[in-house]
């Protein structure tokens, strides 16, 4: 792997866009429907609960002095309790990379193709995943600013949208009209999920703290773009429209018209295929990293290709997307454990080190 550091702008700009997937498309749908009216409110609320979740694994590296997750873990804790966490982590990493395409492709194929199978296209999407954690994380960062440079030229898109922007739509009631609202807080916190694969990233980045600033600027500006693309969405259709469209920032588009172009929205879908590799190929990074710890020994370009070609197999059983994210919604009790309980883990395995030495 290279031994390039990454340097403070690329980790923020690798974590935006691993955060921002095809859940943009469907998060003012999936708030509306849990929160009811006014239901943007829920990601300010949000975006605080996982910046408390950065600061853990912020101190995980600051008391660790820099090491590896790995390191610190087998530092404190026995191998034979660390194989079947690292199994179970790096089975569930690769899932959230796989469905992550999965879900794509199928929308893919319902807007643009629906003549394609969408393992079809997900074969294709994989291949270029493949190709790009096969380069390396460094090269991955490079290529990440460029793909998010050319998704974020979707931008001046929404200033036309702003002129049928209408606050009399948003009503003036908080939360009312919400259902399960515990699932609902699952789907957003989900949302912002991608921030937690920093803790694999300690021995990549620039020496010192710098860089841990950089990574609340990323959670942040993820928070912005969520909030500002889900208030668009109250303020442009009305509250009960909301909770009966699939992709409402798609809806949204759908209604810009240009001289230049017809179906702004596929166009803008398209594009967002970069986005989409990047969060996918950082998953299947981070679980190569994992089974790297269990089999030493296999080159990793290996592992990551029988990683891809085992869930491209699984991927053939969910054929519809309610399923796609009935699934995702239990990899992210798996995603929750990477972003809290390792970071819990490798505090206690710094603390039993320390004790170690007391007692030596």
């Amino acid at each position: 792997m290279s031994q390039e550091k990454l340097r403070p702008l690329q980790i923020a700009m690798l974590f935006h866009n691993t955060q921002v997937g095809v859940v943009l498309f469907i998060l003012p749908r999936t708030i509306a429907i849990h929160f009811g009216t006014n239901g943007w409110v829920i990601l300010p609320i949000m975006f605080v609960i996982v910046t408390l979740n950065i600061v853990l694994i912020n101190s995980v590296y600051r008391l660790g002095g820099g090491a590896s997750v790995f390191t610190i873990l087998k530092s404190g804790l026995p191998r034979f309790l660390l194989i079947p966490l690292y199994f179970v982590i790096g089975c569930a990493l690769a899932m959230v990379g796989c469905l992550v395409v999965k879900q794509y492709s199928l929308m893919y194929q319902m807007l643009i193709f629906p003549q394609t199978p969408d393992m079809l296209l997900k074969l294709v999407i994989d291949i270029l995943v493949f190709l790009l954690v096969t380069k390396g994380i460094y090269n991955m960062s490079k290529a990440n600013v460029f793909f998010l440079t050319l998704t974020l030229l979707m931008i001046p898109f929404a200033f036309e949208i702003f002129k049928s922007f209408d606050p009399v739509r948003m009503t003036p009631f908080f939360f009312q009209e919400g259902k399960d609202m515990g699932r609902g807080l699952l789907k957003v916190f989900s949302a912002f999920m991608g921030y937690e694969l920093a803790i694999f990233l300690f021995p990549y980045a620039e020496s010192g703290k710098r860089w841990l600033k950089y990574l609340h600027f990323s959670n942040a500006f993820t928070a912005i773009i969520y909030l500002l693309v889900t208030i668009l969405c109250y303020g442009f259709f009305s509250y009960k429209e909301l909770t009966h469209l699939s992709f409402p920032l798609l809806e949204m588009f759908g209604y810009l018209h240009f001289p230049f172009a017809e179906r702004v929205q596929n166009f803008l879908f398209s594009f967002f295929l970069l986005s989409i590799l990047n969060t996918s190929a950082m998953y299947y990074w981070s679980s190569q990293t994992v089974f790297k710890e269990i089999l030493p020994k296999l080159n990793w370009k290996w592992i990551t290709f029988i990683l891809l070609a085992a869930t491209f197999a699984v991927s053939y059983i969910p054929k519809a997307l309610i399923v796609v994210e009935q699934w995702f919604d239990v990899v992210t009790y798996f995603q929750m454990g990477v972003a809290v309980l390792l970071p819990l883990l490798a505090l206690l395995a710094l603390l039993l080190r320390k004790g170690k030495k007391v007692h030596a």
